[in-house]
């Protein structure tokens, strides 16, 4: 199973451990077993007590670095960030190196991802200089605060700053450009008139995700429920199970139960899903619905044009009058990346946590730990072909990184630093593509839409190294 790339330090944040897991726990007693994403989606952004948005970012750690529970491949070596840049102004120049460029970052992290690459931008100064709108997706107030940072910083050192989003792109100085941040990729919207670049790494991995069981009277849903000390592991709910109020003083403990019939989720996501036709009964599936939704928002931005509503059939409906004008109006189109782990097929049983640099119990400790599972990059690109803009790949990290020079590039770092630096250097790179590590758990698929004059028309684009 892949595994995130974990740092070795340990959280210090004892105080108020457990007060979530007991929040949660009433109100399981109170309204019964809630679904994996409800679950997730309260352990990783409760404002008081989540992951990401509670207090873990306040102590002295905080969730990423050398210093958290896990590194991404941009805090391990720049050599990424900057290859990814690389890879967008290629795209950019075959675009026909147009005049305005959007930049949105779903899930920033510190900024360290963006900021590379702005810095790598700089050395392109007709790109650079094309850039006039940044758009963050970011649900923590703390990471947004260290992000606006790092990138303030980034663009300081190239005579460039930071202005209102309220700045009309027409009257921006030479100097500055615009950066907004919201809470949801909802507030992003599709802007035509730009070049759009889209970046999602390790956004889509910590996204809900539903879990589902074949059972022989049909698909259930996997729920979580507190544990009223029946024997462990996954249990088919009962209705009495629902009444029962365990008497005693120690904390509550969470469980897996199987939902005792078919759930809307199950019935919308699993029983009519065509590739979980041949499954057995006791095999599972976890697909999560925002993960293609947010997939598809993606092809949106980047071809430039709202897509077509799909109904239940998965058939193309027909626009409304507003929909149509905008269909029928030009479009720059954009690029975009996905770098995640995960594979191009459905998983079973990927979903698990991180903490103190281990793989926990999920259930154990809520708002402790980062949550995570695979990502099926196949359901995204379903998601993206209901779109004008298409899919690429996935292929390995390794792959990519490999075919747009990073060897190259950490020649020229060893050579441009002191020497001390040379092994550190090359173990950082070594790490980013290590076949047995992240290089190949980690998967890069792209997103693109050429300049079109109307919705509908494009055709499939060749995009190195994605051949």
């Amino acid at each position: 199973m892949p595994v995130r790339c974990l740092s070795s330090a340990t959280t210090n944040n004892e105080e108020g451990k457990g007060t979530l897991l007991r929040v949660l726990a009433d109100s399981i007693k109170a309204n019964g077993p809630m679904t994996v994403p409800t679950y997730m989606q309260a352990c990783l952004t409760n404002p008081d007590h989540g992951y990401y948005a509670g207090k873990l970012q306040q102590d002295s750690h905080g969730i990423l670095g050398s210093g958290g529970d896990f590194i991404t491949s941009p805090e391990i070596s720049q050599v990424f960030g900057e290859l990814l840049a690389v890879f967008f102004v290629s795209r950019w120049q075959a675009a026909g190196s147009p005049e305005r460029i959007r930049i949105v970052e779903l899930g920033p992290g510190r900024g360290t991802l963006l900021s590379d690459m702005l810095r790598t931008f700089s050395a392109f100064p007709q790109m650079f200089n094309a850039i006039k709108t940044l758009e963050m997706v970011e649900a923590s107030p703390a990471l947004l605060a260290q992000q606006e940072q790092s990138i303030s910083t980034a663009l300081r050192r190239a005579n460039k700053k930071i202005v209102s989003p309220a700045t009309p792109v027409p009257e921006l100085e030479a100097d500055q450009i615009r950066a907004e941040w919201f809470p949801s990729y909802h507030g992003v919207n599709v802007d035509p008139e730009s070049w759009t670049i889209v970046i999602a790494h390790e956004f889509f991995d910590a996204l809900p995700i539903h879990i589902f069981e074949k059972k022989l009277e049909g698909w259930r849903e996997v729920l979580v429920d507190v544990d009223h000390g029946q024997k462990p592991s996954v249990t088919v709910l009962k209705a009495a199970d629902l009444l029962k109020e365990k008497q005693t003083n120690s904390e509550p403990k969470l469980r897996f139960v199987v939902s005792p019939g078919a759930t809307p989720w199950s019935q919308l996501l699993a029983a009519r899903n065509e590739r979980f036709k041949h499954f057995q009964p006791g095999q599972r599936v976890e697909v999560s619905p925002v993960s293609w939704a947010v997939a598809r928002r993606m092809g949106e931005w980047i071809s430039g044009y709202d897509a077509l509503r799909v109904n239940n059939e998965g058939r193309a409906e027909e626009p409304n009058e507003e929909l149509r004008r905008a269909r029928a109006s030009p479009s720059l189109g954009g690029c975009g990346l996905v770098v995640d782990y995960g594979a191009a097929r459905f998983f079973s049983e990927s979903f698990r946590a991180f903490r103190q640099h281990k793989i926990v119990n999920p259930l154990e400790l809520p708002g402790q730990s980062d949550l995570t599972a695979n990502v099926d990059f196949s359901f995204l690109g379903h998601a993206i072909s209901t779109t004008d803009a298409r899919s690429y790949g996935p292929m390995t990290q390794r792959e990519f990184l490999a075919s747009l020079g990073l060897s190259l590039r950490v020649k020229k770092l060893v050579e441009d630093n002191p020497a001390d630096r040379t092994k550190d250097i090359e173990q950082a790179a070594a790490r980013l593509i290590d076949a047995t590590g992240m290089g190949t758990q980690y998967k890069v698929m792209c997103v693109s839409a050429e300049r079109a004059e109307h919705a509908g028309e494009r055709e499939p684009e060749e995009i190195y190294p994605f051949l």
